[in-house]
């Protein structure tokens, strides 16, 4: 476009900072280049003065533009962007991707690694248009009646148009960084968590500055899962968060470990309350398909690892079928050691009690109830009141289960113990 005195852009060549010297420039020398070759020294002093009253408006209104290492990629953004629309509306190049400064772009990228929400991101750009807007509308109140008149709704236009393309591409660019930046984030704890649950050693402050988590503290391990392989990884996040609110926990670290499955560990300062995680059925609702499985309570980087490993032993039991969505290794500890090797289990379970191992609805219903009176230290009268029936009725199952047996209690009371915990978990055999 070739400008003259008269033509209706060269109002812009007019515009000059209210008081010299005006601020120092930031943004990039190839960005100050292009404008003050295209502007002129004066509208670029202008550019600069506007962006540094744009920005402090818009880290008014979202302070986290702001906030302590955004600060200067937020003013270099800005600047750049009041002098790519100042030249813009000069040249009203075609309005692409490609007219988002690349500060803009760095500002944003630097937005998305801290996890500042997109739409605070998107509201910084619609009140930067707002107050640039302002600014030239107020520069062009004083021109004649005929510039004001067309240039008005050319420059409102111009500038709506800019700024919904610089919404979508910082909108596209957010995402993708956010993602890079998370599998990034992710893998490097993935890593440290590895070392952590190989025994390795593992530097406290290393692994707090990796991970954000302390390690000398108190730990539960959980691991959430879903009977469904379509189950966002956000969705076990938001269960393992839900766990930790209600256990009262101090921190929480979470790790994607495959499809459909998280690690998680929770932490407190102090050893957590008792009943801490026995409340934690009550307390969250189930959501299936979803599973959580907790370990023990550990201190410390082995505490770390042996809690994960309970927590792997009892999401196995939870595998089983035989407890409920939120498995606790404090339930299952003894049930999961006898069954950590389930073919062999199954073999001794088989060889200690014989017929009475069988699938039969009646055979199950002796086995059952020896157990529970054994469990009841041999009483008929506790074994009834937990089993919720006469004690004449559990005399008579526990001598028709001897009777399968073929042989006296005292013979191997403590293998048939252990046996008969073995059928309730594993089934028949």
């Amino acid at each position: 476009m070739s400008l003259t005195e008269g033509s209706l852009p060269s109002w812009l060549l007019r515009l000059a900072a209210s008081s010299a010297p005006w601020p120092e420039p930031v943004c990039s020398a190839e960005t100050l280049a292009v404008a003050e070759r295209l502007l002129g020294v004066r509208p670029v002093g202008w550019a600069v003065e506007v962006a540094q009253g744009m920005a402090a408006h818009i880290v008014s209104h979202v302070p986290e533009h702001g906030a302590p290492g955004a600060a200067v990629p937020f003013q270099r953004a800005v600047e750049a962007t009041v002098l790519t629309a100042l030249t813009g509306l000069l040249t009203e190049p075609e309005p692409t991707a490609a007219l988002v400064p690349p500060e803009a772009v760095a500002s944003n990228a630097e937005l998305a690694r801290r996890n500042v929400p997109l739409d605070r991101v998107l509201r910084g750009v619609r009140l930067g248009h707002a107050y640039l807007h302002g600014r030239l509308m107020e520069a062009l109140g004083k021109e004649p009646e005929e510039i004001r008149a067309q240039e008005t709704h050319r420059v409102s236009e111009l500038l709506f148009v800019y700024a919904d393309v610089q919404a979508s591409r910082l909108a596209e660019e957010y995402v993708a960084e956010r993602d890079r930046w998370r599998r990034g984030r992710d893998a490097a704890r993935r890593r440290i968590v590895d070392e952590l649950l190989a025994g390795r050693l593992v530097g406290g402050a290393v692994a707090a500055r990796t991970l954000g988590y302390e390690l000398a503290r108190h730990h539960v391990a959980l691991i959430v899962t879903s009977g469904s392989p379509d189950t966002a990884s956000e969705e076990l996040r938001l269960l393992a968060a839900e766990l930790c609110r209600a256990a009262g926990a101090e921190q929480l670290l979470t790790v994607v470990a495959g499809s459909a499955e998280l690690w998680g560990w929770m932490c407190w300062p102090a050893e957590p309350p008792r009943g801490a995680l026995a409340r934690l059925p009550r307390l969250v609702p189930e959501r299936r398909p979803l599973r959580a499985a907790l370990g023990p309570v550990g201190y410390g980087s082995e505490g770390f690892r042996r809690s994960h490993r309970g927590a792997r032993e009892a999401e196995r039991m939870a595998r089983l079928g035989r407890t409920g969505w939120l498995c606790d290794y404090a339930d299952v500890s003894t049930a999961a050691l006898l069954t950590a090797d389930v073919e062999h289990a199954r073999w001794f379970a088989a060889r200690v009690l014989g017929a009475l191992g069988g699938d039969d609805p009646r055979v199950r219903e002796l086995r059952e109830t020896l157990r529970v009176y054994l469990a009841e230290g041999r009483s008929p009268q506790g074994a009834a009141e937990r089993l919720f029936v006469a004690r004449n009725t559990v005399t008579y199952r526990v001598r028709r289960a001897v009777e399968l047996l073929g042989r006296p209690l005292d013979a191997d009371a403590l293998e048939l113990r252990l046996a008969l915990e073995i059928a309730r978990l594993l089934g028949p055999f």
